[in-house]
């Protein structure tokens, strides 16, 4: 009986799936009727039809109502074939990680004929636009947007292609007007048309571990991206293509395999266009900008400062370490102080201050710190430093102003939960490093006077009213005796901390290491089927 049963069902799906693909064939059948093309063009508008081929729901309104508009012609085809531009936009949409979509968008079907590649490259077209000027991830809500398409009213407008121009460029062109969208748009098709995109991970050490392994897995890593010709076997040309591979990931090109060398060869290169394609979508979801802004980006380690469009002052800054990431968050600058003194943060007395004293009870003194205890100063030769744990440290630690404290002889100072600023400071060799991670989270600014020129300069010119004028500051800063000297904005800045790993440098895409790791969580999202 158990055998008749299974018999019975084997031959049942066996119809069903039979009835199905008659259906298909069916349903496809006017593909080969003779009949005009724009009646083909109208019943491949039909629903059943677009199911068919594969097309996602979301497009078939579009479709039907595009196609209905043009009085059923064809848009991408004539006679029997596509034409050369219907083909050119083939290959580009076949291939749509260079227009900035991830792969995981759509699948365009698995096209048989003409009729089907026309409907196709419309439904795609129009599904890649929506992307390109709405974006792929809801950045707020941590999710992927659904697919969706232009408006059909809209298409023709925005789909006139050059001749004269590759389709590709035309699709970033189509995106978001901002420079730096542009450049990493036509910086994607560049690297994807020279270099192979391999998805081979890798673990290579610093040079300072084992040299010869070193030199050996960068080979090998190189050779995988594309940098290295497979063929030549010794590695005496290795270091020359290594410094072309560093200054396409913002790493000075000194040919030292080092701990961000390694970290940036150990990536894939496939792992890379994904992180271009998350730092292009970041644009298209980004913010309006009021008239002046202050920007800092994180993986770029750089302080910007826009007034109308245009840059005003451009600066390399230090960013918090690993341990001690500098926060993303949005504020607004509203003073300036000159001549700060640190009030050092709990962590860093306990952790660090307090071993100093117990190996040698002169640390304070040597570096101008003071303690305090309920308000009161203690002298920090009545405490039994050896006797303090790191969890029951009881002291506030201050230092005193001067050129030699932490923070400089200047701090910008703004509201945020984090407590950190960006500043002045004594250690002016590490703005010369490539990746500037040293700090406790505060942004250490290079030339910071001059920011704060350019910025009262701006402020006073604006409201005709801001007695410190950038000659003022200058005599502040030559008195030397004027502590803890409170500038007052007249006109607050909005400050924007970002964390984009993907940047322009003049006119070139640098892919920057992502050094806390921020980009994995949005992959992710990007990598879903859509």
């Amino acid at each position: 009986m158990k055998k008749i049963t299974a018999f019975l069902l084997l031959t049942l799906l066996l119809f069903a799936c039979s009835e199905s693909e008659k259906s298909k064939e069916e349903i496809q059948s006017f593909e080969h009727q003779n009949i005009p093309l724009s009646e083909k063009i109208k019943k491949a508008t039909e629903s059943d039809y677009l199911n068919s081929i594969g097309v996602p729901k979301t497009a078939h309104n579009f479709v039907r109502s595009y196609y209905k508009q043009r009085g059923f012609k064809s848009r991408w085809s004539e006679g029997k074939t596509l034409t050369k531009e219907g083909k050119a936009l083939k290959e580009a949409i076949s291939n749509k990680i260079t227009l900035g979509v991830p792969e995981t968008r759509f699948e365009y079907g698995k096209t048989k004929n003409f009729i089907q590649d026309e409907i196709w490259l419309t439904a795609s077209t129009a599904m890649v636009l929506n992307d390109i000027e709405s974006g792929i991830i809801d950045f707020k809500e941590k999710r992927k947007k659904k697919l969706a398409c232009v408006s059909p009213a809209d298409f023709d407008k925005k789909v006139k292609f050059d001749s004269e121009t590759q389709i590709r460029e035309q699709f970033i062109a189509l995106g978001p007007k901002d420079s730096t969208y542009q450049v990493l748009g036509l910086g994607l098709i560049d690297f994807v048309d020279k270099y192979p995109l391999d998805t081979s991970t890798f673990n290579i050490r610093s040079v300072k571990y084992d040299s010869t392994e070193a030199v050996n897995k960068t080979r090998l890593a190189l050779i995988s991206k594309g940098y290295f010709p497979a063929d030549v076997k010794d590695t005496t040309g290795v270091l020359d293509s290594l410094k072309t591979f560093q200054v396409h990931n913002g790493l000075k090109p000194d040919g030292v395999i080092g701990k961000y060398t390694s970290k940036a060869l150990n990536e894939s290169s496939y792992h890379k266009v994904e992180r271009i394609l998350l730092a292009m979508d970041k644009i298209r979801s980004d913010r309006e900008y009021p008239k002046k802004y202050i920007r800092i980006n994180i993986p770029e380690y750089k302080l910007r400062l826009y007034i109308n469009d245009s840059l005003k002052s451009d600066h390399n800054i230090v960013v918090g370490k690993y341990e001690n990431q500098t926060p993303q968050l949005e504020s607004k600058l509203r003073k300036i102080v000159v001549y700060p003194y640190w009030n050092v943060p709990y962590s860093i007395s306990s952790k660090e201050i307090l071993p100093a004293l117990k190996y040698n009870s002169a640390y304070l003194g040597k570096h101008n710190y003071k303690i305090y205890k309920s308000g009161e100063e203690v002298d920090p030769s009545t405490v039994d430093w050896k006797s303090i744990r790191q969890n029951a440290f009881p002291y506030k630690v201050v230092q005193d102003p001067g050129r030699a404290n932490s923070l400089g002889v200047i701090k910008f100072d703004f509201y945020n939960e984090h407590s950190v600023y960006f500043h002045d400071t004594p250690s002016k060799g590490l703005f010369g490093a490539d990746v500037r991670a040293y700090s406790h989270g505060c942004m250490r600014t290079q030339h910071p006077v001059d920011l704060a020129k350019v910025i009262l300069h701006r402020d006073s010119t604006r409201y005709g009213g801001n007695e410190m004028i950038p000659d003022s500051l200058d005599s502040i800063l030559s008195r030397k005796t004027d502590f803890n000297y409170h500038i007052k904005l007249l006109d607050p800045i909005p400050i924007y901390i970002d964390y984009v790993t993907v940047a322009r440098q003049k006119d070139r895409m640098v892919v920057h290491v992502d050094i806390y790791g921020r980009d994995e969580e949005y992959l992710k999202i990007m990598r879903q089927k859509s």
